[in-house]
């Protein structure tokens, strides 16, 4: 009987230690979990991203000199041909780099505060992002004027006296050359010449196919020599386009308006890849 009581107690303890055994693991496993760091990654509501106040760029062009024509011609170009990001987004960014150059920022800051936009170092030149977090470059010649603009009448305009910071984005200043430049008329009468002669081969040939911007479609496939200029094939894709003489061209690559006195394929662009072919109005 003795033995049989004595058994009992033992059980009891035995089940009363294991309990409590059972009860301080889970309790470990609770603090555990309680001081566990929290998972990283999560979005940072809109006044928590870094950002700065906007403030004027001041540069100096080195590798051309501007006009106020030209310059005003640029900017006019590049917001027009914005394939890449939210139209409101840089139809805002434009309203403010106006307001921006008169001096205004106060209200500049307030138009770039309701779209939603930040600007990490306060310099729109080094980028500025939506709310979704997508980047938008400005080259500097579009968010302010050169210290050294000269007047239209000037006959400076487009020299260059080396360097080569106003190049941002792949933009670069020197892109923008003359409607009637002797050289390239030149170089496209000499294109024309060959091409009428037969003296380019089917292997120096390549077919561009091209998006306008100006309707739904269909697509222009257009057969151009692989060492002609980019204006060269804006023209032959105005004339397929049967586009106005008040109108023109401008071939935008990846978000990149390309240089026209340059080939197609060196400036990026691969076989089998769409151009958009931006409608734009011709300079007055």
């Amino acid at each position: 009987m003795q033995n049989a009581t004595q058994e009992r107690q033992e059980d009891a303890l035995s089940t009363h230690q294991s309990e409590r055994h059972s009860r301080q693991q889970d309790s470990n496993s609770s603090t555990r979990r309680r001081s566990r760091p929290r998972r990283q990654g999560v979005a940072l509501p809109l006044d928590q991203h870094y950002n700065q106040p906007i403030k004027p760029h001041v540069w100096r062009s080195k590798r051309r000199l501007w006009t106020r024509t030209q310059i005003d011609r640029e900017r006019d170009e590049f917001f027009d041909t914005r394939v890449t990001g939210r139209a409101e987004v840089w139809a805002a960014l434009r309203a403010a780099l106006s307001l921006l150059r008169e001096s205004e920022i106060e209200t500049a800051q307030g138009i770039i505060d309701a779209a939603g936009v930040t600007v990490p170092t306060g310099d729109l030149c080094e980028g500025a992002y939506d709310e979704n977090g997508v980047l938008y470059r400005l080259p500097q010649c579009i968010v302010s004027d050169p210290d050294n603009i000269v007047d239209d009448s000037g006959g400076a305009a487009g020299e260059t006296d080396g360097g080569d910071d106003d190049i941002e984005d792949g933009i670069s200043d020197r892109k923008i050359v003359s409607e009637e430049s002797d050289e390239e008329l030149i170089s496209d009468d000499v294109e024309r010449r060959r091409e009428e002669k037969g003296k380019m081969s089917e292997r120096d040939m390549i077919r561009v196919k091209a998006r306008l911007s100006d309707r739904g479609g269909p697509d222009v496939i257009m057969p151009i020599g692989k060492t002609q200029n980019v204006g060269v094939l804006a023209r032959k894709i105005h004339s397929e386009a049967k586009l106005a003489n008040t109108q023109r061209i401008r071939i935008v690559y990846l978000g990149r308006m390309l240089r026209e006195n340059e080939p197609l394929v060196d400036q990026g662009w691969k076989p089998g890849q769409v151009i958009n072919a931006m409608v734009v109005a011709k300079p007055s």
